[in-house]
């Protein structure tokens, strides 16, 4: 049997891919034809991880 005991970096983890997957998905709905949603996911993305670090 596996153990199914998760530790804090694989939440943290798989919070940051599924924040991830809504941006692109927002982004996808709502962007231009013009602009690239990932492009923009990716900008957002480390955008906020980098004003969440300041901000520590």
């Amino acid at each position: 049997m596996m153990d199914e005991t998760r530790n804090d970096l694989e939440v943290g983890n798989e919070t940051a891919v599924m924040m991830y997957l809504n941006i692109l998905k927002y982004a996808k709905h709502h962007c231009p034809e013009d602009e690239d949603p990932y492009e923009i996911t990716d900008r957002i993305f480390t955008d906020m991880f980098a004003a969440n670090k300041a901000s520590n």
